[in-house]
């Protein structure tokens, strides 16, 4: 697996508005060459310590230039086991005839009264086909939904992410002369 950035912005302007919410889910943003796969980081945020059992998000994005193959717990587990599920259903085209599709993403703890860690959830991979068009593709929250430790809704809100399709660097012809 190729991985050449991860940018993730501890600084953020959320898409939704935070106010009163428990915690934020971040999707990370990453780039790829064609012919690849690239794992964009999954992170969560908690305000003030708010304990949170689970988080649904759906995250949909145009799927012509990368496809998802699966998600991984992320280093977040060695702090507190938790279950994790991703499935991706497509959605019908965009109104310009894209191919999208929808990812469904739970995070849970099994133990009753255990609340999910903070930092880093999952990696989910996406690949990245070689005849991908150089692109960034947006990874869009659809919709996320939380409860908290004694399984009462919560608020926790999502930001985007990004999946960068790049084309690989063209190798410079060095001038012998200057070599020499």
């Amino acid at each position: 697996m190729v991985l050449i950035a991860i940018l993730i912005s501890a600084a953020y302007a959320p898409a939704q508005d935070a106010k009163g919410a428990a915690g934020t889910v971040i999707l990370g943003t990453v780039a790829g060459e064609r012919g690849t796969s690239v794992a964009i980081p999954l992170y969560y945020e908690s305000k003030d310590n708010a304990a949170i059992r689970s988080v649904h998000l759906d995250v949909d994005f145009i799927s012509n230039n990368v496809k998802f193959s699966k998600a991984e717990k992320g280093i977040a587990a060695e702090m507190q086991d938790y279950d994790l599920k991703a499935e991706a259903e497509p959605l019908p085209n965009d109104d310009q005839g894209r191919s999208r599709t929808r990812i469904k993403i739970d995070v849970a703890v099994a133990e009753a009264g255990k609340a999910l860690p903070q930092g880093l959830w999952s990696y989910l991979e996406f690949l990245i086909p070689p005849e991908a068009k150089p692109f960034a593709i947006s990874l869009n929250p659809a919709s996320v939904s939380a409860k908290d430790v004694s399984e009462k809704p919560a608020q926790v809100v999502a930001e985007a992410g990004k999946v960068i399709v790049s084309v690989p660097a063209e190798p410079l012809a060095g001038c012998f002369f200057f070599a020499h």
